[in-house]
């Protein structure tokens, strides 16, 4: 989440933070850091299969991290991460006033334009046996 933080969704905040840390609080009231869906790593997926008496157990982890890809500003501002969540631009008109909408989407769409921001996903395979 720390490049959340500093930025927006992997794109930098440049004087922004305080706009972008808004916009995140509305995702932070709906899925808390802490939130169950949010709050492990692979260690973890690891750990709760062993205690569930998988043995033996396997991980792979995948993890990427690279420049973002162009997009649309409009696919942008109308994604969500998950469909139990509002798009970007719903959470946007929620957090900040129209003017305050307004500087948010002139900073950011030519990032989103350009592909100036960074990726990051990452994949846990795990395999295991029920003794």
């Amino acid at each position: 989440m720390a490049e959340r933080r500093e930025g927006f969704w992997g794109y930098p905040g440049d004087g922004l933070a305080e706009l972008a840390a808004r916009v995140d609080h509305v995702y932070e009231e709906i899925q808390p850091p802490s939130d169950p869906m949010l709050d492990f790593d692979e260690r973890d997926l690891v750990k709760l299969a062993e205690g569930a008496g998988f043995f033996p157990v396997e991980l792979d982890l995948h993890a990427v991290v690279r420049p973002s890809e162009p997009r649309p500003w409009e696919a942008f501002v109308n994604s969500s991460g998950n469909p139990k969540i509002p798009t970007i631009g719903e959470a946007m008109d929620q957090a900040l006033n129209p003017e305050e909408c307004e500087r948010f989407t002139e900073h950011l769409r030519p990032l989103v334009e350009e592909g100036r921001g960074v990726w990051r996903m990452a994949h846990a395979y795990l395999r295991a046996v029920k003794r």
